[in-house]
């Protein structure tokens, strides 16, 4: 029952909801005294919780003499209110996709850092998604740093769909990587340097960003927003370019 009770949580449900579902489906048709003794919630809530499981068309009830009594509908039915979240998902999704140029004229009309910091394991995933965007807009990305591909290592899922939308929209992009290193990125150029020029910190320039990101634990991301510093950069990678073989 706990691994019942993990999943319904992780699929959203509070645990107030999660305990009355759990006790509608033990039970069968109940009353809300029932309800409440068995899932542990107070009669003042349960009414509440009830009307949101309902809603979300995890149960229903009938009316005898005057009493209502409730139970869970089929277990499918927990299918049907994920796709129903999905669809809401991807309606927020796209209801912002269209307020992100107000959102971010508004956000450009302040003073904002030239740099960003990230903490942990979204900073790279960050990264990885501004690349897909520049590339798909004609932006060629380039990169250099470590000498294996740790978007590879730590994001192999994240990479694939990456992979799969570069090539879709013949997204530019170099690497340089160590010698005898073969990235899964079968549609960026690679070129290659010995060793030794290489650290655990992965750059990329992409546009007017030099994103820098360290995978040593915990992993740190370095976002700078500045056309100077990217085309410095710019002209370092290209350097590198010129020595590295194929």
């Amino acid at each position: 029952m706990e691994k019942v009770r993990a999943t319904l949580e992780k699929i959203g449900l509070t645990k107030g909801e999660r305990d009355v579902y759990i006790a509608l489906l033990e039970f069968g048709l109940s009353s809300t005294g029932k309800i409440t003794k068995c899932a542990g919630i107070s009669s003042s809530k349960v009414y509440e919780v009830l009307q949101r499981l309902i809603s979300k068309g995890l149960a229903n009830y009938v009316i005898e003499r005057g009493v209502h009594h409730y139970s869970a509908t089929p277990a499918n039915r927990l299918i049907d209110f994920l796709e129903n979240k999905k669809q809401e998902i991807s309606e927020g999704q796209e209801a912002i996709r269209k307020l992100i140029p107000t959102l971010e004229y508004k956000r450009n009309k302040q003073s904002t850092s030239e740099a960003v910091i990230y903490r942990g394991k979204q900073g790279p995933l960050i990264v990885l998604n501004e690349c897909l965007e520049a590339g798909k807009s004609g932006i060629e990305i380039v990169g250099f740093g470590t000498d294996e591909d740790d978007w590879e290592t730590h994001y192999p899922a994240q990479l694939g769909d990456f992979i799969k939308e570069s090539e879709k929209h013949k997204v530019k992009s170099r690497i340089i990587f160590r010698t005898g290193f073969t990235p899964k990125n079968y549609t960026a150029g690679v070129r290659h340097l010995p060793p030794e020029y290489f650290s655990p910190v992965r750059t990329v320039i992409y546009g007017a960003k030099v994103a820098i990101v360290d995978f040593t634990k915990p992993f740190t991301t370095i976002i700078i927003e500045k056309e100077e510093v990217a085309k410095a950069y710019i002209n370092h990678f290209n350097l590198l370019w010129k020595i590295a073989k194929k």
